[in-house]
């Protein structure tokens, strides 16, 4: 009997865990596709799918600056869609491709931002 309230125990911890870890998922956007733990599409549709299969309880979305704003709209109007959950953006220069993407000149010459 003490091994099966064990059994049950660990059984209750390891859901628990589980389900603490996928409370946060990040989403990298570049000019050149999206990204979700790792893996990589060119669409936006199978990354919401991956999104969706966790199932997270919020979503940080990381850009590069040189991100057309239609990938990240795309890829939220899709989540929205299929999964109602708060949803963070961030820019985020390690998400360019290059370290010169992250700068945006000005018309002055002597005025620099880098994002």
């Amino acid at each position: 009997m003490k091994f099966l309230r064990s059994i049950t125990l660990l059984a209750a911890l390891t859901l628990a865990s589980s389900a603490c870890i996928a409370q946060l998922v990040g989403v990298v956007v570049t000019p050149d596709g999206y990204e979700v733990g790792g893996v990589q599409w060119k669409l936006a549709t199978p990354a919401v799918d991956e999104v969706v299969r966790l199932s997270p309880t919020r979503v940080l979305i990381l850009f590069c600056t040189t991100t057309p704003p239609a990938k990240i709209i795309q890829f939220e109007t899709e989540l929205e869609a299929r999964h109602k959950v708060p949803v963070q953006l961030a820019s985020w220069g390690k998400a360019c491709p290059d370290n010169g993407s992250q700068t945006r000149h000005w018309s002055d010459p002597n005025r620099l931002q880098v994002g």
